[in-house]
């Protein structure tokens, strides 16, 4: 069992095939939790990863959100001209330099490896960023929806000629999607409205992913209650879930676990919320959440947030015990 690689361990977490234990993985904490962390007692002589023997996971390098990167595009839906100036696939930044090398020399040595297969979702797509943007581009789903069919196919195009670039060239282990679509209570649009307008780009894109054998197609967004619309996301072939911060009961993961069935891989769902607590806080959210999901499998248990600096190193540290400790029993 020595010989087993991080990769191995991760697909076969997720996929159901055997392995030794669960993968030991979480979010990497940002950089205010590791200066609290540090004066509390974390190493500053090796990395958070190394110290807590996490398995990361490590991406290609593409950029498909965009140009300039991060920033808005509200002009998308106003100025035909703009979407060439936004998405040019012939961006050289778009493509981390040497991610074909580096990738394949991760990929012999069993490293995690995986390739963002979105911009942000359907509303990124209409160039929204704030309020007003969202209002006018809900106009235009109503308004002008043929227009609002050619952009989102033109911008799955675009993904899928990015995709294509770097899979012909590098295997890749799960394909991440976003979807910001939803607040606590219920997406934006409706469940009718997403399958038309949304679904169809899901599907093209996920076609090209199986075509490259990506195993895993995996959704991940924060927060929100996107219930209504993972049925027509899964029957596109979504195929796992990584949901943080969760607030919508029908959201969590045994809910979903049992809605769905354990053919749908879940990662995270532990509360990080309750590391912030005390020491019971944190064994109840591992023991309550964790072994009836990895009882049916198809599940990578780590915190639903990278650790906030609100969370005391003794907790994390506490956590990471259970979780190793639950691996060692099977």
């Amino acid at each position: 069992m020595g010989g087993v690689t991080q990769r191995q361990r991760f697909l076969g977490s997720l996929l159901g095939n055997g392995i030794d234990r669960y993968p030991f993985f979480d979010l990497e904490p940002d950089e205010d939790t590791l200066g609290r962390w540090h004066n509390e007692g974390l190493p500053r002589q090796k990395s958070f990863s190394k110290h807590f023997k996490l398995e990361t996971h490590h991406s290609v390098g593409l950029m498909l959100r965009s140009y300039p990167f991060y920033e808005m595009a509200q002009d998308l839906l106003h100025d035909p001209s703009s979407f060439k100036r936004h998405y040019n696939p012939d961006q050289r930044s778009r493509y981390a330099t040497g991610f074909v090398k580096k990738s394949r020399r991760l990929h012999q040595e069993g490293r995690v490896l995986y390739v963002d297969a979105s911009g942000g979702g359907l509303l990124q797509m209409l160039g929204v960023g704030d309020w007003e943007s969202l209002v006018s581009a809900c106009d235009a789903l109503i308004e002008e929806p043929r227009k609002v069919e050619r952009l989102v196919q033109r911008t799955t195009e675009f993904y899928c000629v990015c995709l294509e670039r770097v899979l012909s060239k590098v295997s890749v282990d799960y394909a991440s999607f976003y979807e910001p679509i939803a607040s606590n209570a219920g997406p934006v649009i409706s469940p009718a409205m997403f399958k038309r307008f949304a679904i169809p780009g899901y599907r093209k894109v996920i076609n090209l992913l199986e075509k490259y054998r990506v195993p895993l197609r995996i959704l991940c967004t924060t927060g929100g209650d996107l219930s209504s619309i993972l049925p027509g996301l899964i029957d596109a072939g979504i195929n796992g879930l990584w949901i943080s911060n969760i607030h919508s009961t029908s959201m969590k993961y045994p809910k979903l676990r049992h809605r769905f069935g354990s053919e749908i891989a879940l990662i995270g769902g532990i509360d990080s919320t309750a590391l912030a607590r005390d020491e019971a806080a944190v064994r109840r959210a591992v023991e309550e959440t964790v072994p009836n999901l990895l009882e049916s499998g198809h599940y990578l248990p780590c915190l639903d947030d990278r650790p906030r600096s609100d969370i005391p190193f003794a907790h994390y540290r506490l956590y990471r015990q259970i979780l190793e400790e639950m691996a060692r029993k099977g």
